[in-house]
């Protein structure tokens, strides 16, 4: 019996540990009412809304008499929020889960009433409809109800007055009041006059009944004080660029464009239900429930809030980027084998485990245009740790010992593993292998698509299997689609040209083509751009950007579509491969982030954590990589040390250049200089040093023989003629002498 009534205990508990906190929310905001800080609170809390049972949310109570004649306020939120929250709701479900599939919403019975607070009136909830729904809700409840105040406290000193009228003292005692900014002891209010703060100006009477209540034990009173505004708003992320990323669902463009202001937008309310939550720097426990809010306790709670304030933002951004349909959970990579010159990624994926077929670029030096000295073959099970296996040589085909190892793809049939690879632009071979991993062989030991077999180069094969028919997609400008015979190394079909349509008229398409079907619609995709058809031999009906990058291949793992693709890890000759998850919309078409970028865009990070990542010594001064920083010792008065070339950084994308070096010299001068070009003619061909005699030089005053790392940053404006990709960079480390050392811990253009 004892067991028994010990495991009904443990299963009572977890119930009600499993429940969410009932919430009613009471809002002076609304359409021209009251500062908009309200209107981002309340999205911020339905992007939230899984983590609570909420059962009304009340706008316009205030009892300004300017505000009696606004807008139905519960006519505007159920057009606002109401229509939001309904469009957000399936992909919130989809991938967070948990979301009430309604939010009820009203207006506010004290609405411009010009009547503030009195305790010696006998109040009738008739005349109060909002108050006495939740009077009834709290009536009619076995849970505790929370009452989020975000503004005056007209509408909840009506309904404790009400119940200690009418000896209702248990309705109080499932009630919650959460309020804030009702209080201030450095903000606006005083130490000695806390009161002193908007929400009580409106009603003195009402806030100083409330807290007079709580303070004789009738109710209980959590005042939060200012901690939303100077422990979440302020210490949080700034920036425009960040809170566009939220525009991308319904609920986040209302949070991002409720309240913008000073860089950032202000939900100072939120302080309320995230303390609610409890398991973001604050909880209830953190706040008297008798109304008090001593000094020590706010700012306490103040500095705890700021610690996790950019969290907070960062789990509300996660949850409109699910709203907008991208999976949360999907993985994300910056660059899978860091600074290694991995690029052209190709991709088949086996009992669950990742292979990809890269090739790799032969120096970061920059020596030529696109020289690439072999193909190299990974692996991963979780898509973040990567494995090597082999290498594959151009010697081992009929390339010979060239630099020519263009892209390709991996395929497999009838047990055997085929690698389809270009020879430059020049024609395009295959090698098989008994195992994925290799040892693999030139098949042929020649071209399986000549030159002149097409009108273009026939080169960057895309091999794409459907109903057992192996079919092989080239070339440039206009691909060529032709299906393969079963030995793989022989055409049975004659190469047709792929027709791409933008508009009506035809459309010229780039190299490497990669295909993949998804509801009827294959996909056909090139670097950042792709079209789509019902057929797979077209004509294709080009849909515009892909996400930002290079050359692409895709698969499915764990039910999440995914694309690896070229980046510009060190430059544009020093490649890597981004993992990237892909969603589409409601129409079949891509669906694009706001922050997608190709790496490491917008900017050129160097924090040197596996290799000095290009850079390396001019004149007069050595360069090594020891512990994640650059070091050189100095010989003579004008040492410089210079990045790889072929950056190819977007300067319309950067504002500053930032160094963090430990100067251990006697020298009080750096320089900086920035070699730009702009595209067009040979850009690409044209690999000649830069002379740096010509180029603008920048003074940076530094400090000398420091002992710890300083930062100094340079405003690209001070420029003059910088071009609209950034190529390499100088940097004179210390300027005027022969002895000492520096050491760099990064650099970064941003």
């Amino acid at each position: 019996m004892k067991n028994k009534f010990t495991l009904l205990f443990w299963i009572l508990s977890l119930t009600v540990m499993a429940q969410k906190p009932v919430v009613w929310l009471i809002s002076d905001g609304g359409k021209n009412i009251n500062d908009p800080d309200d209107i981002s609170a309340i999205a911020s809390y339905l992007l939230m809304a899984n983590r609570f049972d909420t059962r009304a949310i009340v706008l316009g109570s205030t009892t300004h008499p300017w505000n009696k004649n606004t807008s139905d306020q519960k006519e505007w939120a159920i057009e606002t929020y109401g229509k939001a929250y309904k469009a957000d709701l399936p992909n919130l479900n989809k991938y967070i889960g948990g979301y009430q599939k309604e939010i009820s919403f009203m207006e506010s019975s004290i609405k411009g009433m010009g009547k503030s607070f009195s305790p010696a009136i006998d109040y009738s909830l008739k005349k109060y409809p909002s108050i006495k729904a939740l009077f009834k809700e709290v009536d009619k409840s076995d849970q505790i109800i929370n009452v989020l105040c975000y503004g005056p406290l007209t509408e909840q000193a009506i309904l404790v007055s009400y119940c200690i009228q009418h000896k209702r003292r248990d309705v109080l005692n499932k009630i919650r009041f959460i309020s804030h900014w009702t209080s201030s002891n450095f903000y606006v209010g005083t130490k000695e006059n806390p009161e002193h703060t908007h929400n009580c100006f409106a009603d003195g009477t009402a806030c100083h009944y409330m807290k007079q209540r709580a303070l004789d034990g009738t109710i209980k009173f959590y005042e939060c004080g200012g901690i939303g505004q100077y422990g979440i708003v302020e210490p949080a992320q700034k920036g425009k660029a960040y809170y566009d990323l939220f525009k991308s669902s319904e609920l986040g463009k209302i949070f991002a464009e409720g309240k913008f202001k000073k860089n950032r937008v202000d939900d100072s309310d939120s302080a309320t239900y995230w303390a609610l939550l409890g398991n973001y720097g604050v909880s209830l426990n953190d706040i008297a429930s008798n109304g008090t809010n001593y000094p020590e306790v706010e700012k306490k709670n103040e500095l705890a809030f700021a610690k996790r304030a950019k969290d907070i933002r960062n789990e509300l951004l996660r949850r409109s980027k699910a709203a907008s349909g991208i999976n949360p959970d999907a993985i994300s990579v910056d660059v899978i084998v860091p600074e290694h010159g991995m690029a052209d990624p190709h991709v088949w994926v086996q009992n669950d485990t990742v292979f990809a077929v890269c090739g790799h670029d032969e120096s970061w030096e920059g020596k030529g245009s696109f020289r690439m000295d072999r193909w190299e073959v990974w692996s991963t099970v979780d898509l973040k740790i990567w494995t090597h296996h082999r290498n594959m040589n151009p010697a081992d085909t009929y390339i010979g010992n060239q630099p020519n190892c263009w892209a390709g793809d991996i395929t497999e049939r009838d047990g055997k593993y085929y690698w389809f690879f270009s020879n430059r632009n020049i024609d395009t071979g295959v090698m098989v292998a008994d195992k994925i991993t290799g040892e693999y062989k030139d098949l042929l030991g020649k071209p399986l698509l000549p030159k002149g077999i097409v009108p273009v180069h026939p080169y960057d094969p895309e091999i794409y299997i459907e109903n057992n028919e192996y079919t092989i997609c080239f070339g440039s400008g206009t691909y060529y689609m032709a299906t393969l015979a079963k030995d793989m190394k022989s055409l049975e079909t004659k190469p047709k040209a792929i027709k791409i349509f933008k508009d009506g008229k035809k459309f010229l398409s780039e190299d490497k083509p990669t295909l993949f079907k998804r509801n009827d619609w294959y996909y056909l995709v090139f670097g950042s751009r792709y079209a789509m058809s019902k057929k797979l031999y077209g004509p294709y009906e080009y849909k515009g950007a892909f996400l930002s990058g290079g050359h692409t291949s895709f698969f499915d793992w764990h039910g999440q579509k995914y694309v690896l693709q070229e980046n510009h890890d060190i430059s544009a000759f020093y490649r890597g491969a981004s993992l990237k998850p892909v969603f589409f919309n409601a129409d079949d078409t891509i669906l694009i982030p706001k922050d997608d970028t190709m790496y490491p865009a917008p900017g050129r990070p160097f924090k040197f954590i596996n290799s000095t990542m290009g850079w390396q010594a001019n004149k007069g001064t050595n360069l090594v990589f020891i512990a994640g920083k650059i070091k050189g010792d100095i010989n003579n008065p004008s040492a410089m040390i210079t990045s790889a070339p072929w950056l190819y950084t977007a300067s319309k994308l950067c504002s500053k250049i930032t160094i963090n070096i430990k100067n251990n010299t006697a020298s009080k001068e750096l320089k900086i200089a920035l070699y730009s070009r702009d595209k067009g003619g040979n850009f690409w061909s044209n690999t000649e040093p830069v002379n740096w005699e010509k180029e603008q030089w920048i003074s940076v005053p530094i400090t000398a023989n420091d002992v710890d790392f300083k930062s100094y940053t340079v405003d690209l404006s001070k420029f003059k003629h910088i071009k609209d990709k950034i190529m390499q960079v100088g940097i004179q480390p210390a300027v005027g002498v022969n002895s000492g050392n520096w050491t760099i811990e990064e650099i970064i253009i941003k």
